[in-house]
C-alpha cells in the first residue's frame, strides 16, 4: 500500500486500469476479493488525494539514511533539456531582485521578523500546499505586521522550507531573457522539493532549463561576470563526471567560466559554500574566520589567501573580508549565511558576543547598504551548518536594468580623455528616458558631477571624463527607463563607486601589483611593502574624501598606526620614489 500512497493520483488511476484487467483474468474467488479491496482502497484514497492536506514532515537538513544509501548513485537520475541560447550570463544576488520566496510545509523556516522585514522593501512569494494553508500564513502574516500588498501565494507541493537549496538559478539567456536553470536536488527522497521549480519557472512566466548535474543551492556562489564558487560536494556527487565535465555543464547552463572549487574547510555533513564564504560583490568576497585553535583553520586561511591572490573578472585582486564564526556551542552561527537583497542585507545572529563585530564587518564591506539583523526564533533557530541564507531565495527581476561594465581601477596613464563604456540593457521592454544614461563622477573627492553616456550601436554605450594628471576619480554609471528601473552600477552607486588615480606627467605604469597593503581589514596596524623599489609619499582618506594621513616615507616598508581610525573603508594613496601611484582601499575593523 505504501507505494500506491506514492504514486501520485494519475499513476494511480493507470495502476486501477490493470487491476481492473487482472480481475477480469482471475478466477480464483478469493484472489478476486483480495484485489477488489484493494481496488476500493485506493479508490477511497484518490478521493482523499483531491483533499489532502499538508502534513509538516519534520526532515532534517542533513540527507536522511535513506537519502545517503541513494547519493552514490542519484547521479543516474539527473534529467536534462538542451543549454539555453548563449551566451548565459549567471545573474548574482547582489543584482536587482524583485523579492523572496520562502516555503511553509506547515511551519516557517525562518523568524516572522524576517518576513515582515522583506514584505516592506519587496514582494514576498509564499510556496503553501494545499491552497488552503494560505489563510494560516495570511493570519500569520497580518498578525506580525507584514505589508500584505507585497505578499503573493504560489501553491506548488514541496517537502521542506530550504528553498536555496531547491530553488532557481537565474541566468541572462542569449535572447536577453531572465530564464531558469534547474538541477537535480542532491535529497532524493524529497521529491516535491525537486520538482518545485518547474511550477516556479511557470508562475515568473520565464523559460527553464535542466543541467544534467546533481547539485543544490546552498553550494553555489556566483558574482555576475562567470566566477562561481562551490565545494567539491559537486565533484564527489557526480563521480561519473570528470572536474572537466563539470566545468563544461556549468560554462553551458550557467555561463560559469571559472569555476572554483574548494575542499569544505568546515568539515560538517553539510559541505555548502554559504555556510562559510560569500561573493559580496564582484571584486569583493567574505570568508569566516576561525580560532588559531580550531583544527580547520590553516583551511580557512588557505581559502582566503587563494581569493586574496586571484583576480577577480574585473583585473583587480579580490577584496577579501574575513568575518569571525564561532563554530561551537549553542549559538554558533555562519554569519556568511546572509540574505542580500537590493540594497539591503539581512544576518543571522544569536545573541552571541560575535554578532556585533559581524554587523560592524558587514557595514564595512557594503557601505551604503542596510544591514538588518535578524535574531533567530526558538521554534527554528539558526545551526553553523543552516541559517538564514538556507531558508530564504531572492527572485531576480525579469525587467531589471541590465548594467555590465569593466570598470576602470588602479593608476591610468597620464593620457585624457579617460573611456568608460558599458553594455545597458532595458529588459522591461521599455525605452530608456531621454538623458538618463549618465556617468557620475568626482575628481579630487570634489562635488558630484555628470557626464552623458552615448549609444554606440546595440546595447554598447560610451562616455568619457575629462582628467588630469595627478588626479583621483571616483565614479559609477547610472540608468532609468520608463518602466520606472532605476539602477547603478556598482548597485549602491555613490556609496561606494568605482576609483581610479590618474599617473603624474611622464609616468605611464602603475605600481598597483608592486605594493601591497596588508592586514585588510586592519585592526591597529596597516603594513605598506614594495617588492621592487622605495615609498615615496603616502596619502590616506576616508569615503567622504577628507584626509587622515599625509607623510613621507624613505624605504621599502612602512607601517602606519591604524588603532585610532574610525571603523570603515579608506583610501591609501601610494607614490614611489619614480613617481608611480597606486590606491588601495583598505577597511579599517
Amino acid at each position: 500500500m505504501y507505494l500506491f500512497l506514492n504514486l501520485g493520483t494519475k499513476n494511480i488511476i493507470r495502476t486501477l486500469r490493470i487491476f481492473l484487467l487482472l480481475l477480469q483474468s482471475l478466477n480464483s474467488n478469493t484472489m478476486k476479493k483480495l484485489i477488489a479491496c484493494l481496488f476500493f482502497g485506493i479508490i477511497a484514497y484518490t478521493a482523499y488525494a483531491q483533499n489532502e492536506t499538508h502534513t509538516y514532515r519534520d526532515l532534517p537538513y542533513q540527507a536522511t539514511s535513506e537519502e545517503q544509501r541513494m547519493l552514490p548513485t542519484w547521479y543516474e537520475h539527473v534529467r536534462s533539456t538542451t543549454p539555453p541560447p548563449g551566451p548565459v550570463t549567471a545573474i548574482s544576488e547582489f543584482q536587482p531582485m524583485s523579492g523572496v520566496m520562502v516555503a511553509y510545509p506547515g511551519r516557517f523556516g525562518v523568524p516572522m521578523s524576517l518576513l515582515r522585514e522583506i514584505s516592506q522593501i519587496a514582494q514576498l512569494k509564499v510556496l503553501v500546499y494545499p491552497a488552503s494553508d494560505s489563510n494560516t500564513v495570511k493570519s500569520l502574516l497580518t498578525s506580525n505586521g507584514a505589508n500584505m500588498a507585497n505578499v503573493k501565494y504560489w501553491v506548488i507541493n514541496h517537502d521542506s522550507y530550504w528553498t536555496r537549496d531547491y530553488g532557481p538559478w537565474f541566468i541572462l539567456d542569449g535572447n536577453d531573457q531572465i530564464s531558469v536553470v534547474d538541477f537535480t536536488y542532491n535529497r532524493p527522497s524529497r521529491p516535491y522539493d525537486d520538482a518545485a521549480m518547474i511550477q516556479v519557472a511557470n508562475k515568473m512566466q520565464v523559460n527553464r532549463y535542466e543541467m544534467p548535474l546533481v547539485h543544490t543551492g546552498g553550494n553555489y556562489m556566483v558574482n555576475g561576470y562567470g566566477t562561481a564558487a562551490s565545494t567539491d560536494l559537486v565533484e564527489e556527487e557526480n563521480n561519473n563526471l570528470s572536474t572537466a565535465d563539470i566545468q563544461t555543464l556549468v560554462s553551458n547552463y550557467l555561463g560559469i567560466d571559472d569555476y572554483m572549487l574548494f575542499p569544505d574547510p568546515q568539515g560538517e555533513y553539510i559541505a555548502h559554500v554559504d555556510c562559510w564564504g560569500k561573493f559580496l560583490g564582484v571584486d569583493k568576497v567574505l570568508i569566516a574566520q576561525v580560532s588559531t585553535t580550531n583544527s580547520n583553520y590553516n583551511k580557512y586561511e588557505e581559502i582566503a589567501n587563494t581569493f586574496a591572490n586571484s583576480f577577480s573578472p574585473w583585473g583587480n585582486r579580490y577584496q577579501v573580508f574575513r568575518i569571525y564564526m564561532p563554530s561551537t556551542g549553542s549559538k554558533a552561527t555562519p554569519y556568511t549565511n546572509s540574505l542580500i537583497l537590493n540594497d539591503h542585507v539581512f544576518v543571522p545572529i544569536t545573541g552571541s558576543q560575535w554578532d556585533n563585530d559581524a554587523i560592524a564587518t558587514y557595514e564595512q564591506a557594503m557601505p551604503g547598504y542596510t544591514i538588518v539583523p535578524v535574531m533567530q526564533s526558538n521554534m527554528t533557530p539558526w545551526l553553523n551548518t543552516d541559517a538564514l541564507h538556507c531558508r530564504t531565495h531572492e527572485l531576480a527581476d525579469v525587467g531589471m536594468l541590465y548594467i555590465r561594465h569593466y570598470p576602470v581601477l588602479g593608476s591610468q596613464s597620464a593620457s585624457s580623455p579617460i573611456e568608460i563604456t558599458a553594455e545597458i540593457k532595458a529588459l522591461s521592454g521599455q525605452s530608456f528616458v531621454c538623458d538618463s544614461l549618465l556617468i557620475y563622477f568626482r575628481i579630487n573627492n570634489g562635488n558630484w558631477q555628470n557626464t552623458q553616456l552615448d549609444l554606440v550601436s546595440g546595447d554598447q554605450f560610451r562616455g568619457q571624463l575629462n582628467v588630469q594628471p595627478g588626479d583621483e576619480v571616483d565614479y559609477y554609471l547610472f540608468a532609468k527607463d520608463q518602466s520606472g528601473r532605476r539602477e547603478c552600477h556598482p548597485y549602491i552607486g555613490a556609496a561606494d563607486p568605482h576609483h581610479f588615480s590618474v599617473a603624474p606627467l611622464g609616468i605611464q605604469s602603475s605600481i598597483d601589483e608592486k605594493v601591497a597593503a596588508y592586514p585588510n581589514p586592519c585592526t591597529n596596524w596597516l603594513v605598506l611593502q614594495h617588492a621592487q623599489g622605495k615609498l615615496s609619499t603616502i596619502r590616506v582618506t576616508d569615503i567622504y574624501g577628507r584626509i587622515i594621513l599625509e607623510e613621507s616615507c624613505l624605504d621599502d616598508r612602512t607601517y602606519l598606526n591604524t588603532a585610532h581610525w574610525t571603523p570603515g573603508v579608506y583610501m591609501v594613496t601610494i607614490t614611489d620614489q619614480a613617481g608611480r601611484t597606486c590606491t588601495k582601499k583598505i577597511i579599517k575593523k
